[in-house]
C-alpha cells in the first residue's frame, strides 16, 4: 500500500451555491517521493492540499494514510495524526510573531509534550542545520522572508514527521529565494528520504519535483513523470555540488 492513497475522492461545499470542488480523485503517492500538485486558481489543488494534510474532511470516497483511513475523525484524533505524521510549510510562513525562532520551532513538540529542556536542544539543532543558529534569539519580523520560511521548514521537521506538505512555499518570496527554498526541499527528498508534496501555481517550483500532478476543475488532468530533476545542483547522490 502506498503511503498515500486516494481513492475517489469528492468535496463539496454547500453554500448559497453548491460548489464541487473536487470530482473524483484518485492518487497513490510513495514514501520518499517529491510530488508536485499544479493548477491554477480555483483548480481545487489547496482544498485537495488541505485533505490531505487533515485539515478538511471529504464527502465520498476513501483516504488512507500510512495505512490508516482518515475519514470522519474527531478534531483530537485528526490533530494527533497531523502532529505525528505530517509537517507543513505555508507560503505566508504561521510564525508567530512574538515568538523567537527557536521558540516557533519549539512548539510541535511542546504539542507533542517534550520537556522543555530537550525541545529547546531539538529546535537549536534544526536552526543549526538549516543555517539559521545566530537567528535563533530573533523575531520573525527581523528575519527576511527566506530565513522565515527556513524557520518554517525547520517547524515542519522538528517532529520528523513521515510528510512535508508545502502550500506554495515560494509565494511570498523573491525568485533568488525561491530556488534556495526548492533547493533546501530537494536536499531533504534526496538525502533524509522525506516524502514531500508541494502545492503550486509556478511550473519552474514543479519542475523541481519528480512528479507532477496537473489538476483542473477538480480532476487530475494528467500526472508527469519528471526525470531531470535532480540535474542540477545535486550530484549523483544527492549531495549539494
Amino acid at each position: 500500500m502506498s503511503l498515500l492513497h486516494l481513492s475517489n475522492v469528492n468535496k463539496t461545499y454547500f453554500g448559497a451555491q453548491p460548489l464541487h470542488v473536487l470530482k473524483g480523485i484518485s492518487l497513490d503517492i510513495e514514501e520518499g517521493e517529491f510530488v508536485s500538485i499544479m493548477g491554477a486558481s480555483g483548480s481545487g489543488k489547496s482544498t485537495l492540499l488541505n485533505i490531505l494534510g487533515i485539515l478538511d474532511n471529504y464527502d465520498e470516497g476513501e483516504y488512507i494514510l500510512d495505512n490508516t483511513l482518515i475519514k470522519n475523525l474527531s478534531e483530537t484524533k485528526a490533530a494527533e495524526y497531523r502532529n505525528h505524521l505530517i509537517g507543513f510549510i505555508f507560503q505566508s510562513f504561521n510564525l508567530i510573531g512574538f515568538k523567537t525562532a527557536v521558540e516557533n520551532v519549539e512548539l510541535p513538540l511542546f504539542y507533542q509534550g517534550v520537556n522543555r529542556k530537550k525541545r529547546h536542544q531539538m529546535a537549536l539543532d534544526y536552526l543549526d542545520r538549516l543555517g539559521l543558529l545566530p537567528w535563533a534569539e530573533h523575531y520573525p519580523n527581523e528575519m527576511s522572508g527566506g530565513q522565515k520560511q527556513r524557520v518554517a521548514i525547520a517547524r515542519a521537521l522538528i517532529t520528523q514527521p513521515k510528510i512535508i506538505l508545502a502550500d506554495e512555499p515560494t509565494g511570498a518570496l523573491d525568485s533568488k529565494t525561491s530556488v534556495e527554498v526548492m533547493q533546501l526541499l530537494k536536499k531533504l527528498n534526496a538525502e533524509e528520504h522525506k516524502t514531500i508534496i508541494v502545492v503550486t501555481h509556478e511550473s519552474g517550483v514543479a519542475n523541481e519535483t519528480n512528479k507532477i500532478v496537473h489538476i483542473k476543475d477538480g480532476i487530475i488532468e494528467n500526472i508527469e513523470e519528471n526525470f531531470d530533476h535532480h540535474a542540477s545542483p545535486f550530484g549523483i547522490n544527492g549531495v549539494m555540488k
